[in-house]
This record gives structure tokens, C-alpha cells and sequence, in this order.
């Protein structure tokens, strides 16, 4: 059964204490002859921006978006919230009753087949042209 921790910085519970990589099947197949390494089977302590041996020391490359629940424009305010005087408003004066629940990052690409096919065929023939020059 697993055992987990609350971790004060990301609001979470994680695992601790987990099982040995011997436990699990190793699924997927090797990246090469000398590694010993499935392809997908790596796990790592920390935020993937965080682990220098896979982003290095460059600033994080996600986009990341706050997940937010509740209502920002036109919600009910409890009687208790009006005695108090104890409610959230927005920027336009309305009442919020929307809080950050979490957070979403992903690495976001948008572009066209056009303009990334020109991009692929400029940036071969640059190269050709270097390797051309440097010989």
C-alpha cells in the first residue's frame, strides 16, 4: 500500500517510499544495445522543468495555465458573505467566487504546413551551404 506525503511547496500528496523498479514489468523496448533502458519507463522526483538532465539549465519551455474553478461574473453572494462584508470581486466589481485549483502545462505549437515546410527546406539548404563552406 502506498504511503504518501503531503509536500508544503505544491499543495500535493506524493508517494514515498516507492517500490523498487524491479517491481514493475519493463514494457516498451531498449533505446539502444548499452543503456538497459526502456524507452518510456524513467521516472523522475521532480517537475519535469526542474530535472536538469532532460531540460538543462534553460528556463522552463511549458506554457502553463492556472486551472480555475467557480464563477467570475455573477455569483451568488451567501447571506453570511453580506453581513461580513466577506466576497471576492473582480476587476469590474462583480462578485467571484473563482479559485485556482491547479495548473496545466504543456508545450503549445501552432503553425501551418506551408510556412513549417518552407521553414524545414530554408533551414536543410543553410546547413548544406555550411557544410559546403566549412569542407
Amino acid at each position: 500500500m502506498p504511503i504518501y506525503q503531503n509536500d508544503k511547496k505544491l499543495k500535493v500528496d506524493r508517494e514515498v517510499n516507492c517500490p523498487p523498479n524491479s517491481d514493475f514489468i519493463g514494457l516498451g523496448w531498449d533505446e539502444d544495445s548499452k543503456t538497459g533502458r526502456k524507452h518510456y519507463r524513467r521516472f523522475y522526483y521532480d517537475e519535469l522543468e526542474n530535472v536538469t538532465d532532460v531540460m538543462g539549465d534553460n528556463p522552463s519551455v511549458f506554457n502553463s495555465y492556472d486551472l480555475k474553478r467557480g464563477q467570475s461574473r455573477g455569483a451568488d453572494v451567501s447571506f453570511i458573505s453580506r453581513i461580513t462584508n466577506k466576497f471576492k470581486t473582480d476587476a469590474s466589481g462583480s462578485v467571484t467566487n473563482e479559485k485556482v485549483t491547479g495548473k496545466f502545462k504543456a508545450v503549445i505549437k501552432v503553425e501551418s504546413m506551408e510556412e513549417k515546410s518552407a521553414y524545414e527546406t530554408r533551414k536543410n539548404d543553410l546547413i548544406h551551404e555550411l557544410t559546403e563552406n566549412l569542407t
